[in-house]
């Protein structure tokens, strides 16, 4: 059976091209909920059939705190759209972007 992993994105978009993406998988899942249940219709869980979900300035002026903290990124409304979105692949082609342990010290 095959394995998967997912990560979410931060994705910031401007002109209907993306610009990048910041990944934001350290939020669980139940707090995507929490922020995101005005914008969901009919998805029997998170991310189904959607592209993402935007923060709009609404969104963001009623969760300030909470964005500020967990989001590295400074918003700005009339430079970006900012949309979350799900991506995923076999555990087997994931290609591994983290170290596992610090760098040696250096030599003297």
């Amino acid at each position: 059976m095959d394995r998967y992993y997912y990560k979410v994105y931060l994705e910031l978009w401007r002109d209907n091209q993306l610009f990048g993406m910041i990944n934001i998988s350290h939020i669980p899942y139940a707090k995507f909920e929490e922020l995101f249940k005005d914008q969901i219709i009919n998805e029997k869980f998170l991310f189904e059939d959607v592209h993402g979900y935007f923060i709009t300035k609404e969104l963001y002026d009623k969760h300030e705190k909470f964005f500020d903290k967990e989001i590295l990124v400074k918003f700005d409304f009339t430079l970006f759209e900012y949309v979350v979105g799900l991506s995923g692949d076999k555990l087997e082609e994931y290609q591994k972007d983290y170290y596992e342990e610090l760098p040696m010290p250096f030599k003297k």
